[in-house]
């Protein structure tokens, strides 16, 4: 794929693009699972950026790992710019430490306002009695993002691309494949090549070693969590 064609995006931001409908601006996973998956999402953002890392064996790390326990969170480095990084992502740096992947995908619910509020989609809801009962996000001002990361995509699942290191699309595309819903995404793509394809990406080096470590627990919880999926069809 030709490096000038490939979107800069987050996870989040992937996730987010990748998991709307793109006539209807709905997401194509209910509510529950697109919560999680974009907090799982945001925690892989944050492990790419040297914000986070989870604590090896007891007795093998040293510094800030030293007291850590084995498998959870540890916050590394210094706290994110606000404005360049989100201050959502930076928020979830303290709800994470401490905690095991499997825990901390299901404590954030927040991470997808930052994206309507840079433009990338517009967002619309309907409202009862006070509550919100609709949402939905058209495509915004900047639609050739969207179309960029849907193209990178498409090409990662094809086998027409490999994944770059620290490939974000590719994050997303696991966290996807955990929701089952690739195939409502490239209903024109085979089923069965997606997921196959999917499971390679991320045993492929561009998200292996702890990355997808974080990446196997977030598509474990969500799966257990949401062994009843319900995909949206409302118009």
């Amino acid at each position: 794929m030709d490096t000038a064609g490939e979107a800069t995006v987050t996870v989040p931001q992937a996730v987010f693009l990748l998991a709307l409908d793109d006539e209807t601006g709905r997401p194509l996973v209910d509510r529950s699972a697109f919560a999680q998956v974009l907090s799982a999402a945001g925690l892989i953002e944050l492990i790419m950026l040297g914000r986070l890392r989870i604590a090896g064996p007891a007795g093998t790390e040293e510094g800030v790992d030293a007291d850590a326990k084995p498998g959870t969170f540890v916050a590394v480095g210094q706290p994110l710019d606000p404005v360049a990084a989100g201050a959502d992502l930076e928020a979830l740096v303290e709800i994470a430490v401490g905690r095991k992947p499997d825990a901390a995908v299901k404590l954030r619910e927040g991470i997808a306002e930052e994206f309507v509020d840079a433009g990338v989609l517009g967002h619309e809801e309907k409202k009862f009695l006070g509550g919100t009962f609709s949402e939905r996000w058209p495509r915004g001002g900047n639609a050739q993002l969207e179309d960029s990361v849907q193209a990178e995509a498409r090409a990662l699942l094809t086998g027409d691309a490999e994944p770059r290191e620290a490939d974000r699309v590719a994050a997303a595309l696991a966290l996807l494949h955990a929701v089952r819903v690739l195939p409502r995404v490239f209903p024109d793509l085979d089923r069965a090549s997606i997921s196959k394809r999917a499971e390679e990406v991320v045993d492929l080096a561009a998200v292996a070693g702890e990355l997808g470590k974080m990446i196997r627990e977030a598509q474990l919880s969500v799966i257990l969590t949401l062994s009843t999926l319900a995909i949206t069809t409302r118009d």
